[in-house]
């Protein structure tokens, strides 16, 4: 397929992921005001001291403060500009690159940015930050702009002081750092150490040692008092004594089917990086792996955890090498295309859906093998 249309062709998909993104926000941001969403963003230190994700949150309530416009439109305005920025960036990216069908995979693929049409509830959660740093990160890179190491510590402060999964995602930085720059690698690997391990590591100690919890007492009074009426709490009636082993344990088999999302997003990036000769380093794979074994333990968001993951390789990826493909491998590719089209991966519980006949054929199989698994075991 021609580049110039195959670019216009992602280019045309990134701006409907911005036009269901906006949507979204402003239905569960300003029309739902919803507690899990709005409320979210709301965290503070204002109404009680330090805590997680209270970092935006603060800087919404000093704007409102000042100005009185209502906390939802603060908040919603503030996410129009990132999702803007974000979008105009990435499609900016993509633009300028020769890029092949595999590349439209990948912008589509369900457990990737292609949930921003399966689950667009994901529109208005505080990863977009994340993913906004890391491209500028990347961009930046790619147009050997130097950045200052306590630049890179000061954006991952304030991505981890929005929400904490951002330290589970570390491993992203440094190994973008690493192969990206210049230098001995033991040069590399101690300003790794200093300026992104050590910082963040001492911010996450210090949120979970010193930190109060997210939901005080004064929490929703204060809101009132800022003239937002939550429609539901969401997020400041969680209680952070839940027993999420006894969540999965009623709610095993659905979370086990998280594995076939991650099978066939796994799938699709393999066939990315074969056809066009990319290599990922299979050591930064497992210590992010790794990374992320506390998140799924402690959170039970598991879609977002696995979207996030896929949506970070996917910016890091579209910068590396693409070759044309043959005939054979397109074809292959369009297949790949749309089988992902069939099937969905939400935020919580439903780890893979996909219409019936085959919805229902690939549970049973999965069902078989894993109990025959830990039969086995």
């Amino acid at each position: 397929m021609k580049t110039k249309i195959l670019n216009s062709l992602i280019s045309l998909v990134l701006l409907m992921y911005y036009y269901v993104s906006i949507k979204t926000c402003y239905s569960l941001i300003v029309v739902k005001k919803g507690g899990w969403y709005l409320g979210e963003w709301l965290i503070n230190y204002q109404d009680g001291g330090f805590k997680r994700r209270g970092f935006f949150g603060s800087v919404f309530i000093f704007i409102n403060e000042i100005t009185k416009i209502n906390l939802e439109y603060i908040v919603f305005s503030f996410l129009l500009l990132v999702y803007t920025l974000f979008f105009y960036l990435f499609i900016k990216f993509f633009r300028k690159e020769k890029n092949n069908l595999l590349v439209l995979a990948l912008v589509l693929l369900p457990a990737g940015f292609g949930m921003m049409i399966k689950d667009p509830s994901i529109a208005a959660k505080k990863e977009i930050i994340f993913f906004l740093f890391y491209l500028i990160y990347i961009l930046c890179l790619h147009s050997r702009i130097i950045i200052k190491d306590f630049v890179i510590s000061l954006f991952i402060l304030i991505a981890i002081l929005t929400h904490e999964a951002a330290y589970f995602y570390l491993p992203f930085i440094s190994f973008t750092y690493f192969v990206k720059n210049n230098g001995s690698s033991f040069d590399k690997i101690k300003k790794i150490a200093l300026y992104q391990v050590l910082p963040s590591t001492v911010i996450m100690v210090f949120l979970y040692k010193f930190g109060i919890s997210i939901n005080t007492e004064n929490s929703v009074l204060f809101l009132k008092n800022h003239g937002l009426f939550l429609e539901e709490l969401g997020i400041y009636e969680y209680d952070p004594k839940y027993n999420v082993l006894d969540f999965y344990k009623k709610n095993i088999y659905s979370y086990q089917t998280y594995l076939i999302s991650i099978l066939f997003g796994a799938f699709t990036f393999y066939l990315y990086c074969k056809m066009n000769k990319v290599k990922v380093s299979t050591l930064f794979l497992a210590v992010q792996i790794l990374f992320l074994v506390p998140l799924f333990y402690l959170a039970l968001d598991w879609g977002r955890w696995i979207n996030i993951f896929f949506s970070l390789l996917t910016i890091f990826i579209i910068g590396e090498q693409k070759l044309v493909l043959s005939r054979k491998q397109e074809i292959i590719t369009l297949l790949l295309i749309f089988f992902n089209f069939s099937w969905t991966m939400m935020l919580k519980t439903e780890g893979f859906l996909t219409f019936p006949a085959l919805d229902q054929f690939l549970k049973k199989v999965y069902y078989f093998v894993y109990y025959k698994i830990s039969n086995l075991i």
